[in-house]
């Protein structure tokens, strides 16, 4: 086992792994790629090439429920069949998945965990990803030079500021490193941060909404369901995710009489909506239609979707996941889901 230890983004997490794939592959041996949710292995998919899974359904696990995980570590998951199994966006893995991951390993397969411990930690119990490197037992590779393609991005940029304790990057500064341009410096910066500094909660939330709606378009063709996502700190006040998911559902997904909708408690559920599945539920059905059909059963916390149909003859709503999965929901599981315009940060991890 080693771990690839990142110091946030653009350090060439990507790169390497594809490096390990391909060495795996020419050696005529099978790796495996793996994520805690559907949306971290769909990405893990489309930047190496290779088709990673998430770990329940690489492991094949049942129903767990919060009651029996702690009195039941015996619980069993099916073996991996892998040379090398690569875990990517470790720093959401709880305890007790690591403890599943590892019973499934057999003896010989090597173990490659991947991630930011500059991320939040899991939601589940534990801080298995920060715990192991901190226990200077296995080998860590941290990664920490930006590589100069990446070091045009602000966003990028400033991310490695924040974790060193540095505040954004200013218009002086870049303007400084360009009059001092050498060749080992980048100063071609893209505008992809911008940072609004504002106190007050009513220009705050204008920004939020006038953003969202069409601001935004300004600087390219964006498109809310597909480019943005705000992120809240709090569930509950003026600028908690309650009321920014009823006042950005208004703005970007307003009432029509070609959408149909369901009442659903004090919620609204639309089509074209954005969702997010809050409950782990292990038994309900899925297929998905693309590239092959497939099918299967089981949609986790954290799972995001947007909402295609609402049939009110038959009292369900067909969600379509990120990891296009094609869900069916009863009128009564409603209860599973809420709108995804604004998250918290915790759940933003989980994406």
């Amino acid at each position: 086992m080693f771990v690839l230890s990142l110091a946030g983004p653009g350090t060439g997490k990507t790169t390497i792994i594809k490096t390990i794939i391909d060495i795996f592959k020419h050696n005529e041996m099978k790796p495996v790629l793996c994520a805690p949710t559907g949306r971290a292995a769909k990405k893990m998919t489309e930047a190496t090439g290779n088709e990673a899974s998430t770990l329940h359904r690489l492991l094949e696990i049942g129903k767990i429920s919060d009651e029996n995980q702690g009195i039941n570590p015996d619980f069993s998951v099916a073996p991996i069949d892998g040379d090398i199994v690569i875990v990517d966006e470790m720093s959401m893995v709880d305890i007790f998945l690591m403890n599943y991951l590892c019973k499934a390993l057999y003896k010989g397969t090597k173990l490659v965990l991947v991630g930011d411990i500059d991320q939040l930690p899991s939601v589940g119990p534990g801080n298995v990803l920060k715990d192991i490197i901190e226990s200077e037992r296995i080998t860590t590779i941290r990664l920490n030079k930006i590589f100069r393609q990446a070091a045009k991005s602000k966003i990028i940029v400033n991310a490695h500021r924040v974790n060193e304790g540095e505040s954004f990057i200013t218009k002086e500064e870049i303007e400084n490193l360009r009059a001092n341009k050498n060749e080992q410096e980048n100063t071609d910066f893209i505008d992809d941060f911008f940072y609004v500094d504002e106190r007050s909660k009513e220009k705050i939330l204008y920004n939020i909404l006038s953003l969202s709606g069409e601001r935004l378009k300004n600087y390219g063709n964006y498109d809310f369901l597909k480019n943005i996502q705000i992120i809240t700190p709090t569930k509950k006040g003026d600028l908690g995710t309650k009321e920014l998911n009823k006042l950005l559902q208004n703005t970007v997904n307003p009432s029509s009489d070609f959408k149909r909708e369901k009442k659903f408690g004090d919620n609204f559920f639309r089509e074209g909506d954005r969702i997010m599945q809050i409950k782990n539920n292990y038994d309900i059905y899925w297929e998905r239609k693309e590239p092959f059909f497939e099918s299967g059963s089981g949609v986790f916390n954290g799972e995001f979707g947007t909402i295609e149909v609402i049939d009110d003859f038959n009292k369900q709503v067909k969600i379509k996941f990120d990891d296009d999965k094609e869900v069916w929901y009863q009128y009564n599981e409603l209860e599973q889901i809420e709108h995804a315009y604004a998250i918290t940060v915790h759940k933003a991890q989980r994406k």
